[in-house]
């Protein structure tokens, strides 16, 4: 069985060099060494050890994980069809329309999970990227930048990020990304991970509310498409 047999720490690039057999296998991001379970004379293979690298938050979170935000998407759709019966709500993101854990990455990172158009004209009024936690903590709104980034690189898309917070009480806050910001992430510790998101609060410019939202969608003059409103379920 292959062995790590030397691990070298470059501080200049922020990373950590490993090599097995005396062979260098990799390098790996300084921010998510501690939580791989790397050590010097481990017995891993070189592909192993990548893989770890590769898919560390999909793995760190798990099905569990996984099996949560299919809830919250699913509950987000709902939410926005009871109010509006003109409209209907696709599920169109990487892997969301799946129950099945899917470990790899998609090949656009941050690709919205929902695609919201109206049911009889199929005019596509803003896609939708679902995100949250099942219990909210602290007042700032945690945004990993690959989803700013898509949503500014998307104009025509319209695309709104929408967090989702199923504890102490249902939540739903939009953030409709500046097209012309330059975001800077900070460092979060996530476990013995470090992982890095945009802050939002409630005073920020990009943030809303579930009305917030509606009235952007009312804002496009669907008239024709939300005559029928419901009472919403929250």
């Amino acid at each position: 069985m292959p062995v790590v047999t030397e691990i070298r720490y470059d501080a200049k690039a922020g990373r950590y060099r490993l090599f097995v057999d005396g062979a260098y296998c990799t390098s790996v991001r300084q921010r998510t060494f501690p939580a791989l379970g790397i050590e010097l004379g481990q017995r891993i293979d070189c592909d192993e050890i990548k893989r770890r690298e590769a898919f560390h938050w999909k793995h760190a979170y798990g099905e569990a994980a996984w099996k949560k935000e299919k809830v919250r998407i699913a509950r987000v759709k709902a939410i926005i069809e009871a109010r509006f019966s003109g409209l209907e709500v696709l599920v169109e993101g990487f892997g969301a329309d799946s129950n099945d854990f899917i470990p790899e990455h998609p090949k656009e990172p941050g690709k919205p999970d929902l695609s919201i158009r109206g049911k009889q004209s199929g005019q596509t009024y803003c896609a939708l990227e679902v995100s949250g936690t099942e219990v909210r903590r602290g007042a700032d709104y945690w945004v990993r930048p690959d989803k700013l980034s898509y949503a500014q690189h998307h104009p025509e898309q319209h695309v709104w990020i929408c967090l989702h917070y199923a504890r102490p009480s249902e939540k739903l806050v939009f953030i409709r990304p500046d097209p012309n910001q330059c975001y800077q992430p900070v460092p979060v510790r996530v476990g013995k991970a470090i992982e890095h998101y945009v802050l939002f609060d409630d005073d920020s410019r990009e943030t809303g509310s579930l009305e917030d939202f509606y009235a952007y969608l009312l804002s496009q003059r669907p008239e024709h498409l939300l005559a029928s409103r419901h009472e919403d379920p929250i």
